[in-house]
């Protein structure tokens, strides 16, 4: 089996042993790129940082393009939940490049350390879930005189905004219906149209007494992406995305009953493919090409990995754990050693023979170690490498019984081909097409190196 080092460009080298604290594909060092103003890092996980250090063993050793450090990603039909879970957005469709803030290391795509750019994308949100967002951020502002916000949106752009306002020290019930609209300039405007207090329409008082949304929401800085003008609020949104270094253009905006959709994309011409794009019915999907990433367990590099939804009747929450299929399309994937175990514990099930499974991926196997039948200790090394066909596959040697017996190779890879959950057997070892919820396509190279299974895929499958 050849050295990782054989492949073209010296290949692809991997050093440390845990991707929360030091590991990486070494990819040779550049400045930063400036395609967007540079986010603010993110605050550490709880579960520990992620960290990575360069190499002089370098896999490529220079950028020649963005596209040597930009991820991009396609969805169709995927959701997330923001603002501690009040805020549901859900994508009908989306193209968006991640562009890694330090190229030199692999992009955490679990962390902030990219930027982002939205080439297109269809967003849509429900009043309902605007409603309970409204109320998150009324809460975090007491001095504001209204409160219990529900707002319910219309055909035509119409949106109707209830709720109670102070003033003069007396809280009244108040009814407001208005129009937004996309501008020319990308910012998201609001129309103040028919006013009630307490069921009268008030709006001749309003003018009478020199009461506007301005005077109300007394929100005037537009540096901060919000603001009010008379009777109108307007909401800059790439004022308010650039510091977390997101470039988004909103060209579109519009109502149905019940939701808002928002269309993002550099151009008009380009936000009318997106539209028509999202009305196309495919499966739901998450696919991310090229770059060099992490994700989830794995290191990927000049890949394209697309994750399919296990619940294609609902959109792909990708909030949610254990909602995708994870399919290996191409380039270079390493499987660090937590992600290995949940593989391995996973293969072997609850009702195998081997109990109590430990793993560890050394510089030429993946040592296993459990309890045959439950009492008797076994240690054995598993050598991946590919089958003739292009699946991973896996031989077990040198099994010894209590850390010093030696047990004879063939009988041992019979028992073990017994325990794998879906292998197949394949000469004294195991060929396993699919890692868990891990598919894999036609893999060209199998290698270990300290703390990693390495798998390279050329053709998809």
């Amino acid at each position: 089996m050849p050295s990782i080092q054989t492949i073209h460009n010296t290949g692809l080298q991997i050093k440390g042993y845990n991707p929360y604290e030091k590991a990486v594909f070494s990819r040779g060092q550049a400045a930063p790129p400036q395609t967007v103003q540079p986010a603010q890092p993110a605050p550490a996980p709880a579960r520990g940082a992620f960290q990575t250090f360069s190499t002089t063993d370098t896999y490529q050793q220079s950028f020649g393009s963005p596209n040597d450090y930009t991820t991009t990603i396609t969805a169709q039909n995927v959701s997330y939940r923001l603002m501690e879970g009040n805020l549901n957005i859900r994508v009908p469709y989306a193209q968006l490049d991640l562009i890694d803030r330090t190229p030199e290391n692999p992009l955490h795509l679990e962390g902030l350390d990219f930027n982002l750019h939205m080439k297109g994308a269809q967003l849509k949100v429900s009043d309902v879930d605007v409603s309970l967002t409204a109320d998150y951020f009324l809460k975090s502002r007491p001095d504001l005189p209204v409160k219990d916000v529900r707002v319910s949106f219309q055909p035509n752009n119409g949106i109707k905004v209830e709720g109670k306002v102070s003033k003069f020290g007396i809280r009244l019930p108040f009814e407001v219906n208005g129009t937004f609209q996309a501008t020319t300039t990308g910012e998201l405007q609001y129309d103040l149209g028919k006013v009630k207090v307490v069921g009268m329409p008030v709006n001749g008082l309003m003018k009478t007494f020199g009461v506007s949304l301005d005077s109300l929401l007394k929100l005037r800085d537009p540096d901060k992406g919000y603001y009010t003008h008379g009777n109108s609020v307007t909401v800059n949104i790439s004022k308010i995305t650039e510091k977390p270094g997101i470039r988004a253009i909103l060209q579109d905006a519009r109502t149905h009953v019940g939701d808002l959709e928002l269309t993002f994309a550099d151009t008009p011409e380009a936000a009318s493919q997106v539209q028509k794009t999202a009305q196309i019915k495919v499966p739901n999907y998450l696919q991310l090409s090229g770059g060099h990433f992490y994700y989830d367990g794995y290191f990927v590099k000049d890949g394209k990995v697309r994750m399919e939804d296990k619940t294609p009747d609902t959109p792909l929450q990708m909030e949610k754990t254990g909602e995708t299929i994870m399919n290996l399309r191409k380039g270079f994937v390493a499987v660090t050693d937590p992600r290995f175990a949940g593989m391995i514990e996973g293969k072997l099930g609850p009702d195998s023979s081997l109990k109590h499974p430990q793993t560890q991926l050394k510089e030429k196997a993946a040592e296993l170690k459990g309890d045959m039948y439950g009492f008797i200790p076994l240690k054995l090394d598993l050598q991946f490498d590919k089958t003739d066909k292009g699946d991973l596959m896996f031989t077990p040697k040198n099994p010894k019984a209590f850390g010093f017996i030696p047990l004879p190779e063939g009988f041992v890879g019979k028992q073990v081909q017994k325990m794998v959950a879906g292998g197949i057997p394949y000469g004294n070892g195991v060929a396993i097409p699919d890692l868990g919820d891990t598919y894999l396509g036609k893999l060209s190279h199998v290698s270990h190196q300290n703390g990693f299974l390495i798998l390279k895929a050329d053709n998809e499958p």
